[in-house]
């Protein structure tokens, strides 16, 4: 999700006095100067002008409440999962912190996903540089809590896969605390989010908007898949999408995953682009879903 390369330089689109100073004096022959030949060159050669530079292809930008209050460390989402066997379930999303940043690998090296390293010590020192940067890109993590009834879809909790005490039924104090995993048992799904240029991978094709919110590196744990979490998980990115006032969510699909498009349509996303890549290989689309 996070660039690891440093951003180019650009030239000002104004320069100063002194740079216009020393783009006049390498833009210029002296009066007198002598050339090869022997003979004095007495032309005079404007200096180029700095000038900015405009490219048709930048995204308008959008004008953004300076005024308004973004997420802080403490910001957490509750989204109930509605299918498999933790049907009832309330899936806890938050900002991950130092201390999850080797759960968020496992699952990451276990998703089988491209884009991030794949050696798991260079994958840590990825993932510890990247806690800094929340709000602005974050990878939220999910845990599970058990409904606060006594039963679940006929089930008591005894039978369910996850069985909590009373004390882990309060809501979470807060998204850095140790208290809340001891509660709510461990990271069970994960994916990043970005807000920034920055904060995201350099793409050579289907570049999203530096104005939007960029989804990324969804991913469930593996013996969990197939009841809903992913679904959830993605809410949950959505939830916090919208507290960072973002106008829509974007995101790559493989074209050789249908069934993971098929998914993304069912949740509102739509397709905005199509790579088809080389010959089929690599082939991807870019797909958005409006947050308003």
């Amino acid at each position: 999700m996070f660039a690891s390369a440093l951003p180019s330089t650009r030239m000002p689109a104004c320069a100063s006095s002194r740079d216009l100073a020393a783009s006049v004096r390498g833009s210029r022959v002296s009066r007198g100067a002598t050339s090869s030949s022997g003979r004095r060159d007495t032309r005079w050669r404007h200096p180029t002008r700095a000038a900015s530079r405009v490219d048709p292809f930048a995204d308008p930008v959008v004008p953004r409440d300076s005024d308004a209050r973004l997420p802080d460390l403490d910001w957490t989402a509750e989204v109930p999962v509605t299918e498999g066997k933790f049907a009832g379930y309330t899936l806890l999303a938050s900002a991950f912190t130092g201390e999850e940043v080797e759960a968020v690998a496992d699952l990451l090296l276990g998703s089988g996903m491209a884009g991030f390293p794949l050696e798991r010590r260079t994958l840590l020192v990825y993932l510890r540089g990247a806690v800094p940067a929340f709000p602005h890109g974050t990878y939220l993590v999910g845990r599970l809590r058990a409904p606060r009834a006594g039963t679940m879809e006929g089930r008591s909790l005894s039978d369910a896969a996850l069985t909590l005490d009373d004390a882990s039924l309060a809501s979470p104090r807060s998204s850095w605390s140790e208290e809340k995993s001891s509660a709510h048992g461990p990271v069970v799904a994960t994916v990043g989010v970005s807000f920034t240029e920055a904060t995201r991978r350099t793409f050579s094709s289907l570049k999203p908007p530096s104005d939007a919110a960029y989804l990324s590196d969804l991913t469930v744990f593996e013996q969990e898949r197939g009841n809903g979490l992913g679904i959830a998980m993605l809410a949950a990115a959505e939830a916090f999408a919208v507290d960072m006032r973002s106008p829509s969510m974007y995101l790559h699909v493989a074209t050789k995953k249908p069934g993971v498009v098929k998914l993304y349509k069912s949740q509102g996303y739509a397709i905005r682009a199509v790579d088809p890549g080389i010959f089929g290989w690599r082939g991807r689309l870019l797909m958005r879903k409006p947050m308003a």
